[in-house]
């Protein structure tokens, strides 16, 4: 082991066993997976202009003194005992950049927005220096689209929402973004905080545990008879899961589809919702699973598995704003959906029982699926296993959340409108995944991300079959209004 900079803790080591950080520490390594990415639509209001890298010297500092793992690297990331390091110094210079597109239409902001996605999804970081990295894409003379694209070993996606909130406030707090701020900045001297996955806060019983073992060691009949899973997630014969995991190196990219839902239609379906016992997440899922067999619903299809990303902070008591690796997942069946219009019955209570199960999942301890890669020997070996096996689920459903950016009535400081979240598509679970961010009482944006190849389809086809599904999702969405 050598250490760079001043370490911290492992990923994960016999004691702590918080192996998640060092899943997607070796997910990176071997090139499956590269930036989340969370950007936003900054509206200046009143406040200073965001002109150049230099203009963020000072809020970021700022960010960086709330944030910890924004001065960390990675070390030993070949390994299954891989350690954070703090850096002494991190230099702004090496982590802001601009990007200038010709822009006057609001198609071309959108076309301009996702081309930024797609340019940065699978483009490795510099471990060398912490690894993350601002895009600056001037919109007007009064909007500004900051992205933050980071890597998944130093935090999930609600990490991103919490940069942008310390951004925004820090932005609001300047009223001068002078470019002679400093551009190195030494990060807070503290240490970070204990894996979220440890057995002491994500304890697993023995029939959890059971059901992954005896698939391992005894045909599928004798799990069956003794009512244990072999997995989390819950696949039959006729679940659509895609192409079988694969990654064919620099051959290998993420595609990506990004949509806008407006405000209106939003608020309408918030309302219709809440009438029916439901939340927009639960909502949501029908809409996708409407969307997913239009595309995929091929006669031997009878349901889809949908794996949807779940925030763990309130549970484990961590401030909603800290960065890290704090989400866990739930699986739910969807059957395969020929209905169009508004929503049946039967799918507003499966919206309903959806709802709850998130809320139930979030709020449990107890056999987190995240907890069992603790009992993996090794978490590089297991990532590589699963190449050419089956996929896990059929689409993973991620949502960040409204974001809070609103000023009061009469006040005219910068403020973000737009919020777009995406993340690379996955080598070896969901072929295809549903990145949703919004802004409160505001539009919502969505992005749908996946790696060629992945849909089962011929790659020719994928954009033409996924804006099927975002076809239908606008539909559904149009369709609430008229209830």
């Amino acid at each position: 082991m050598e250490v760079d900079g001043v370490f911290l803790r492992y990923a994960t080591h016999a004691q702590m066993k918080g192996p998640n950080e060092q899943r997607t520490i070796s997910r990176e390594d071997l090139g499956f997976y590269h930036a989340v990415i969370i950007g936003a639509i900054y509206e200046r209001g009143n406040g200073p202009a965001i002109r150049s890298p230099q203009s963020l010297f000072g809020p970021l500092a700022r960010c960086i003194e709330q944030h910890p793992f924004l001065g960390v690297t990675v070390g030993d990331r070949h390994t299954d005992k891989s350690f954070y390091q703090r850096v002494h110094m991190v230099d702004l210079n090496d982590h802001i950049e601009i990007k200038e597109l010709p822009i006057s239409t609001k198609l071309e902001r959108w076309n301009a927005i996702e081309e930024l996605q797609r340019s940065n999804l699978d483009r490795p970081f510099n471990h060398t220096i912490p690894p993350w990295r601002i895009i600056i894409l001037p919109l007007s003379n009064s909007e500004t689209f900051i992205a933050f694209a980071w890597s998944h070993m130093i935090g999930d996606g609600l990490s991103g929402i919490s940069l942008h909130q310390s951004l925004l406030e820090a932005i609001r707090g300047s009223s001068d973004l002078a470019s002679d701020a400093p551009s190195t900045v030494k990060p807070p001297q503290v240490a970070l905080g204990l894996p979220f996955d440890t057995p002491h806060r994500l304890p697993i019983s023995w029939s959890f545990l059971l059901g992954p073992l005896v698939a391992v060691f005894f045909p599928k009949f004798i799990s069956d008879w003794l009512g244990l899973k072999a997995q989390a997630s819950t696949l039959d014969e006729g679940t659509w899961t895609g192409s079988p995991a694969a990654f064919a190196g620099d051959k290998s990219r993420t595609k990506i589809a990004l949509r806008v839902v407006e405000s209106p239609l939003v608020d309408r379906a918030l309302c219709q919702a809440k009438t029916h016992d439901a939340k927009l997440m639960g909502l949501l899922h029908q809409f996708i699973g409407r969307g997913m067999s239009k595309a995929f619903g091929e006669v031997n299809v009878t349901n889809f598995v949908s794996q949807t990303a779940i925030n763990m902070r309130k549970s484990v008591g961590v401030p909603s704003d800290e960065m890290g690796e704090f989400v866990s997942a739930t699986y739910l069946v969807h059957p395969k959906l020929t209905s169009a219009g508004p929503l049946s019955d039967a799918e507003w209570l499966a919206a309903s029982s959806s709802t709850k199960s998130f809320a139930e999942t979030a709020a449990t301890l107890q056999d987190q699926p995240i907890g069992l890669l603790r009992y993996l020997p090794s978490v590089r070996k297991w990532l590589l296993s699963k190449l050419g096996q089956r996929r896990d689920c059929s689409h993973e459903v991620s949502n960040v959340g409204a974001f809070e950016g609103a000023t009061r009535d009469g006040e005219k400081k910068p403020t973000i409108t737009h919020v777009v979240f995406s993340q690379p598509g996955h080598v070896s679970s969901a072929p295809i995944c549903f990145n949703i961010s919004s802004v409160k009482q505001g539009p919502l944006v969505y992005t749908v991300t996946w790696p060629t190849g992945a849909l089962g389809i011929p790659e020719a086809e994928e954009d033409a079959v996924v804006d099927t599904i975002c076809t239908s999702i606008q539909a559904d969405f149009e369709a609430i209004g008229l209830m």
